[in-house]
């Protein structure tokens, strides 16, 4: 405890014509606030009983503070959703799972959440199936995303201090099995062949760029410079929010130029005069026909990451076209087969020979 104040009495405790009284500091609304609770004319051992009984919550500069009126989840998750819909590419995709969160946890008192009560959700998601696929097991990734976004939720709302803590603190991912799916040539020249017009030059430009298909579909004819040959992908085209140029080789070029322009309409790709939303029917007919089996357009990306680190590309420049912020994230696309394996051991073989070709020479 602090020296005692003037009146000879101990911190916090004062005295004047209406008897003794508290003085302390509480937080209200982040600021740092005088207060001062009357004892009245009481004696003094009687008044610093009451002080020491409440210096624990005084330490903290939370006694008898003003109770906090308790946030529900629903105005924590609408908060959520106001922040999603300013900053985030992904709002559609958040709206759909606060929608989820909100459905199992009710309006419940926001710190009331355990990460029990998670593990509750998660496995209630795992029986309830996918809705577009009733019966489908959901998948550890699909749920990885569903406690981020509950964890961004809880963050925001710590952040605006709707809640002190945080109540989920703790929760983990699980340990997702990420794809490494890619196309051996003999299969990529067989789904071209059966990619409608349309379809093949999105398939081409993905395949060989790294671009994600809502980079290819959004694209504007403004964006390809066929002088300096590039692409041009400004911060709110992309998904990670960050411009970048992706280069253009002269075969992309020809198959540039090759599409039709619509009249009227500023994209590229576009279906019937119209700018296409999504060819995921389109292309998983050609993938069908064509034979090739668990395969998505996304895993277009991993080939092109792959085919540029087999060409000897390095991961900073790869990483500049594909749009990857982390190498974490990169790693995740590029695939090391059995062929890099067996190179890797051949050069290893191939410098020792030179080394011991060496060694013999200066003996």
């Amino acid at each position: 405890m602090a020296k005692p104040n003037v009146h000879g009495l101990p911190q916090h405790l004062r005295k004047d014509g209406a008897g003794y009284f508290l003085d302390y500091f509480v937080r209200e609304d982040g600021l740092r606030r005088r207060k001062r609770v009357r004892l009245g004319n009481i004696p003094l051992a009687q008044a610093k009983r009451i002080l020491a009984q409440s210096m624990g919550d005084m330490a903290e500069e939370k006694y008898l503070a003003p109770d906090k009126p308790q946030v529900g989840f629903f105005a924590a998750a609408d908060a959520f959703l106001a922040y999603s819909k300013a900053r985030k590419k992904s709002h559609e995709r958040d709206i759909y799972r606060v929608q989820l969160f909100k459905d199992f946890f009710g309006d419940r008192p926001l710190d009331s959440l355990s990460p029990d009560l998670v593990e509750a959700f998660l496995v209630h998601r795992r029986e309830k199936g996918q809705l577009s696929h009733p019966g489908r097991p959901v998948a550890e990734g699909t749920l990885n995303l569903d406690i981020a976004i509950l964890k961004a939720l809880v963050s925001r709302a710590v952040l605006n201090r709707m809640i002190d803590r945080d109540p989920i603190r703790g929760v983990k991912k699980f340990k997702a099995n990420f794809r490494n799916r890619t196309l051996e040539p003999e299969e990529y020249r067989r789904l071209l062949e059966k990619c409608s017009s349309h379809l093949k030059p999105i398939v081409q430009l993905a395949y060989l760029t790294a671009m994600r298909c809502g980079e290819i579909l959004k694209l504007r004819w403004e964006q390809v410079d066929f002088k300096n040959r590039v692409i041009y992908l400004e911060a709110a085209d992309t998904k990670t929010q960050e411009k970048r140029e992706v280069p253009l080789t002269e075969e992309l070029l020809d198959l540039l130029k090759q599409v039709p322009r619509t009249l009227g309409s500023p994209y590229v790709f576009t279906w019937k005069g119209q700018t296409m939303g999504t060819i995921k029917t389109a292309f998983k007919r050609a993938c069908r026909q064509a034979g090739v089996l668990d395969f998505r357009f996304h895993d277009l990306r991993h080939c092109a990451v792959t085919n540029l680190r087999k060409a000897g590309v390095s991961d900073s420049v790869i990483m500049s076209i594909s749009g990857h912020k982390t190498h974490a994230v990169f790693r995740k696309y590029d695939r090391v087969d059995r062929e890099d394996r067996l190179a890797a051991l051949e050069k290893a073989k191939a410098l020792n020979d030179t080394n011991m070709t060496r060694t013999a020479k200066g003996k």
